[in-house]
């Protein structure tokens, strides 16, 4: 049993508060709490299956409902005052643009923690909640990983030319040798997302938790743009492996570029039309 956990079923109702709504019975997720003589309590294989995704707490009207890793002392009260509208959230998300130019400026840790903050309730795979970060927020090693990934480049054009072409590499590398960081692009921070290699979830969770970071940091002024070329040669060049300290099974699977944006975007660009197909 995790240490952690508070009881040993997945959940304890408090019969004085509970109204009997079920709520938590169709929430669940699992279908691991069924009706008792009184109150819901949990079916007999639910110790194993729940991934204490919390949602029998979260959605309990009177605060009955204790699971076993949380109760509804834990969490954190939703405002809807603060749910924006939907014209409201399509315009940040729509505003939202790849920033690949930066100020010299350095970002605020307190930000950066606010971004992984965000980033800690996007959706993954049972909530088994594997990602990890490393943050670089020294524009001087920020400098150094973008060389060294160069260098990875440089050595995919000696030891696979097709990559080489294929990735169009030749732009960055010869940029680079140009004077033109086109790697980190003068950012002065990045953030990894890494997760165990063998993990069947890790691509999708990390993805996501990295899109929740971009849209926290576009709430805070700053910008971001993916670098596949910093990610591709943290997997891949055993220098940068060894600097990022990539635990033994561990593998990054995305990295943004963090800063404060030298530019102001006045329009929304024009995308193509959706393409849905209805069965």
């Amino acid at each position: 049993m995790n240490s952690s956990y508070k009881f040993d079923t997945i959940i304890k109702v408090d019969e004085s508060l509970c109204i009997t709504c079920d709520a938590c019975i169709r929430t669940c997720p699992g279908g691991l709490i069924t009706r008792g003589e009184r109150v819901p309590v949990p079916t007999e294989n639910s110790w194993e299956l729940c991934i204490d995704c919390g949602h029998c707490v979260s959605v309990c009207p009177t605060g009955a409902i204790h699971q076993r890793a949380m109760g509804s002392e834990d969490g954190e009260l939703l405002n809807i005052h603060l749910v924006p509208t939907w014209d409201e959230a399509r315009q940040f998300l729509v505003s939202r643009r790849s920033v690949r130019v930066y100020v010299n400026k350095p970002v605020e840790k307190e930000k950066i923690l606010q971004c992984l903050d965000v980033a800690r309730f996007a959706p993954n795979g049972a909530n088994r909640q594997i990602v990890r970060w490393v943050v670089i927020s020294d524009p001087e090693q920020v400098r150094r990983i973008a060389q060294m990934s160069v260098d990875w480049m440089k050595s995919v054009r000696e030891s696979n030319p097709a990559m080489y072409k294929e990735a169009k590499l030749e732009l960055f590398t010869s940029a680079w040798d140009a004077g033109h960081d086109q790697i980190s692009r003068g950012a002065p921070c990045f953030i990894q997302a890494w997760a165990p290699k063998d993990e069947r979830t890790a691509p999708q969770a990390a993805t996501i938790a990295l899109a929740y970071a971009q849209l926290a940091a576009h709430a805070l002024g700053l910008g971001s743009s993916w670098s596949g070329g910093i990610n591709t040669a943290a997997q891949a060049h055993p220098p940068l492996i060894e600097l990022l300290g990539l635990p033994e099974g561990t593998v990054s699977f995305g990295t943004i570029l963090l800063g404060y944006p030298a530019e102001t975007f006045l329009q929304i660009p024009v995308r193509k039309p959706v393409d849905v197909s209805w069965l």
